[in-house]
């Protein structure tokens, strides 16, 4: 294919602007974060379908010819003008039935007239004829997730993956089509073999620790996390998310230890359900003072609204022996919650005077 003058391959790259129509808008996933570069839209895609190989002086005529075409398509394109740059491009097509460009550039001009069965067809040219291109094996998956042809893009990412096995991001991108789609087990899968391939990598851990989070798997998550925070001492966004998977994996202990670190480092970095969190584990851990000292800046903070915040303060006032404390914590919740079944039973456990 005859090489694009700058001016051309950049209209080339900005014409296409539209969704094609019929297409699936694929949301952005939690894990699009990970890529070293933004998200990639449907017309970064398109972009990396453009060929760009260097001029072959001994191009055959027919080769010439039908560069020559598409060379005239690509400026028909320039100016609008859609049917005549399709015209030529099958008549490129007739004389090198075989030429990419075709391929390439057809698939952005059925993209911009909305003609997704035509897209669709481009695509699967393009795909047959660059099956040892990882690029466009990754970018052509994407247009048909975008298409809502599932089964084709994971085909082609699965591609990219075999070529290219060192190139986590291909991982990381089928893996958040995967969760995507609610095939979290695949795509932790995806991960763990990547994972596997290069062990030093930063941002699979940060995959796997979320795919594992969101399947409720707090053990295996807190894992990874704790991976991450190897590689990122110094971010406690991390230490957060691992110290709230070792609480719910009742791993009270050290998740005890890790919400110190955070609170060392940053005081306001805990959420309120992480300060719950951080409460409980004190609690659990006969830790009295501290769950005592985090339960009332919790309450104090959110005006006695949290029910099962204020029956922990109670709880902690009676077992430090604080008894008129806990009267007048136990009195104030009653007030606001007056038939709840728990509060009634901690008042019970509260000594005479």
């Amino acid at each position: 294919m005859a090489r694009f003058s700058a001016l051309q391959l950049l209209f080339l790259v900005s014409a296409a602007s539209l969704i094609c129509s019929g297409c699936q808008s694929v949301p952005v996933s939690t894990l699009s974060f990970l890529s070293n570069q933004p998200v990639e839209t449907e017309d970064s895609e398109l972009e990396q379908l453009v060929d760009q190989p260097a001029v072959n002086t001994r191009t055959s005529p027919y080769k010439r010819q039908a560069n020559e075409l598409v060379q005239q398509a690509v400026n028909h394109y320039s100016n609008g003008e859609l049917s005549q740059a399709k015209i030529l491009l099958a008549s490129a097509r007739e004389i090198d039935p075989g030429h990419i460009g075709t391929f390439e550039i057809e698939a952005q001009l059925s993209y911009d007239m909305g003609d997704r069965n035509q897209f669709l067809q481009s695509l699967r040219a393009i795909r047959a004829a660059s099956p040892n291109d990882s690029q466009k094996q990754s970018a052509i998956g994407t247009l048909f997730f975008q298409a809502g042809q599932t089964q084709e893009g994971i085909a082609c990412l699965k591609r990219a993956i075999e070529l290219k096995p060192y190139d986590e991001n291909y991982a990381l991108k089928l893996a958040a089509f995967y969760e995507q789609t609610g095939r979290t087990d695949e795509a932790q899968q995806i991960l763990l073999r990547a994972l596997h391939t290069s062990p030093g990598s930063k941002r699979l851990p940060i995959a796997l620790g979320r795919v594992c989070e969101s399947n409720q798997q707090w053990a295996q998550a807190s894992v990874y996390y704790a991976m991450v925070v190897n590689h990122f001492p110094k971010n406690h966004v991390w230490r957060k998310h691992r110290a709230r998977c070792l609480y719910h994996a009742g791993n009270f202990s050290e998740a005890f230890e890790q919400f110190i670190i955070c609170r060392q480092n940053d005081p306001e970095s805990l959420s309120l359900s992480e300060m719950i969190a951080f409460g409980d584990a004190a609690l659990r851990l006969g830790d009295l003072e501290t769950a005592q000292h985090l339960f009332d800046e919790i309450s104090e903070t959110h005006q006695h609204q949290l029910l099962h915040v204020e029956i922990l303060r109670g709880l902690c006032a009676i077992n430090r022996g604080q008894n008129i404390s806990a009267k007048s914590i136990i009195n104030t919740a009653r007030k606001k919650w007056p038939a709840d079944p728990t509060l009634l039973e901690v008042a019970a456990l509260v000594p005479a005077e």
